[in-house]
């Protein structure tokens, strides 16, 4: 009767864990990526593979070596950023063009692949799951720039966003009390 008792508990600990487990991953994932999952979400709509592509992205970022900036390169990107982010007024599609190509180079010494959006976005959305709508967003403005179909405000719209991802990229590896030296970029708005 004994070992009645202790197979049925050791049953009912691999039922537990069989429901238990899934459901820890999945508020894990839910955490870790925020908006980024529901956005998943409502797209595919199945939980199971929107679960998998992140679990996938997490794995394909692992193999990267993303590195923090140097302070000389950090303060120089900063120093470029303040010249692109000046000239908006006067002309706000070549600096939305700019603060694009600027966000990649600082990706690519970053160690973010660049080649391509869709793994750039996927790559970056593992580490700043929040600033990965405000790029897609820029990124499609200033696509529409190109083909002069974005206003005036769409062009700021875009310079915005792209100047928060920028600002978290130059950020990350800096301990809190430094991230305010980073606080010239949030001056000026354009």
């Amino acid at each position: 009767m004994t070992w009645l008792i202790v197979v049925l508990a050791i049953v009912v600990v691999f039922v537990i864990g069989a429901v238990a487990i899934p459901q820890v991953r999945s508020r894990a994932l839910k955490q870790r990526f925020g908006p980024e999952y529901e956005r998943l979400l409502d797209e595919e709509g199945d939980r199971r593979s929107v679960e998998a592509e992140l679990r996938g992205r997490v794995k394909r970022r692992d193999t990267l070596d993303i590195r923090d900036l140097e302070p000389g390169a950090r303060d120089e990107y900063t120093e470029q950023w303040l010249v692109v982010q000046q000239r908006f007024i006067d002309e706000p599609e070549k600096t939305v063009a700019e603060a694009d190509g600027l966000l990649q180079t600082v990706m690519r010494e970053r160690g973010y692949p660049v080649d391509e959006f869709d793994e750039r976005i996927e790559m970056m959305s593992v580490d700043h799951p929040d600033l990965a709508n405000n790029y897609r967003v820029a990124h499609a403005i200033q696509l529409r720039s190109e083909q002069e179909q974005a206003s005036t405000d769409d062009l700021r719209e875009a310079f915005q966003r792209y100047r928060s991802l920028f600002a978290e990229l130059l950020a990350d590896g800096l301990p809190d009390a430094e991230n305010d030296h980073n606080d010239d970029l949030q001056e000026g708005d354009a």
